[in-house]
């Protein structure tokens, strides 16, 4: 692959990641990270207090400013929280410096609250000039790429030409790339999965066992691609990388932001306390809210979302949510769900 010139938008732990092996790759990177205080450190110390094991190259140039992040370079890798997406690319700086016809690749994933809108959709709407748009999902922690253990993703456009040069951007003996036509619904799932991970912590919090929690994802799984489908997804996506793996490890993992917010929550937190003891963003809770709103909209039928609407955003008693689902009507298994 040729030496290419991207600019990484958000210093994150996800963000400051990919930069890392970019520039190990032999690309040009350049980071811009919006908090003064994160992009100093990211300069001088090349770590961040969120992973210690990360030791940024110092061929990755470091900036506070979004322009001079931009300036020059025809491929921007986004990865920034979801509700600072809008924001940054419909920014002053960042609307004067962004290239036309840029290769825009999302690695974040959330909804936008309030529009209910992709991330995707937010970028085209901000950046209208922007090129292709790719898709950048699946099973990832940011503690283990860090390290160099295996990763596989996928990489998804309407695009296949560009799908497949953003695979080739990454591919290397640790960092396995397929790629997909389905980008609503890789999108989706990586958005999605947030929700049931926050479920899948109060589950633990409340020690309640691995089978709930297997009830959980697999039912998790089938909610997913009922939305997915009336977004105009895919089914069978939710089944790969951005579906069901990423839903197994934000399940599961001990890096799982989403899940240890549930956990907090699952052992007698108020949303508000659990949030003010985490040190990174949990994108599931405004996931949650956008989800329970689509669903309403589009007339889906999303149980376990609904109920986490109700814990996060009416405090009801995670317990009683857990009893309203066990009495649910018993129905078939896959009702609705064909392949």
């Amino acid at each position: 692959m040729n030496k290419q010139s991207i600019a990484v938008l958000g210093g994150g732990s996800w963000g400051a990641t990919l930069a890392s092996y970019l520039v190990g790759r032999g690309h040009d990177v350049s980071l811009w990270e919006f908090v003064p205080a994160v992009a100093d450190r990211l300069q001088k110390l090349r770590t961040l207090s969120t992973l210690p094991q990360l030791k940024l190259p110092q061929q990755v140039a470091v900036t506070n400013k979004i322009s001079e992040a931009l300036q020059g370079r025809q491929i921007v890798l986004c990865v920034v929280p979801s509700h600072t997406i809008r924001a940054t690319f419909s920014s002053p700086e960042a609307r004067r410096s962004l290239p036309a016809k840029a290769l825009v690749i999302n690695a974040s994933k959330g909804i936008e609250e309030g529009s209910n809108a992709t991330i995707s959709q937010v970028i085209r709407e901000s950046f209208p000039s922007a090129g292709d748009i790719v898709i950048l999902s699946g099973p990832s922690h940011a503690e283990e790429v860090a390290m160099g253990q295996p990763v596989v993703l996928v990489s998804a456009s309407q695009s296949p030409a560009a799908a497949e040069r953003v695979s080739e951007i990454f591919l290397s003996d640790t960092f396995r790339v397929y790629t997909s036509n389905d980008p609503t619904g890789v999108e989706l799932g990586g958005a999605l999965k947030n929700i049931y991970a926050l479920a899948s912590g109060i589950i633990d919090g409340l020690s309640l066992g691995d089978n709930t929690k297997a009830a959980l994802m697999s039912r998790g799984l089938m909610e997913m691609t009922r939305l997915g489908s009336a977004m105009g997804a895919h089914r069978i996506t939710f089944f790969g990388l951005s579906g069901l793996g990423d839903l197994i490890v934000t399940c599961s993992s001990k890096h799982s932001r989403n899940r240890l917010l549930g956990e907090k929550i699952g052992s007698g937190k108020t949303l508000n306390e659990a949030l003010a003891e985490m040190t990174m963003v949990a994108e599931g809770v405004n996931a949650a809210r956008s989800a329970y709103n689509l669903g309403r909209e589009l007339k889906v039928e999303l149980p376990i979302i609904n109920e986490m609407y109700e814990v996060l955003f009416k405090n009801k008693s995670p317990r009683e949510s857990i009893k309203d689902l066990m009495h649910r009507h018993v129905g078939a298994e896959m009702e609705g769900i064909a392949l």
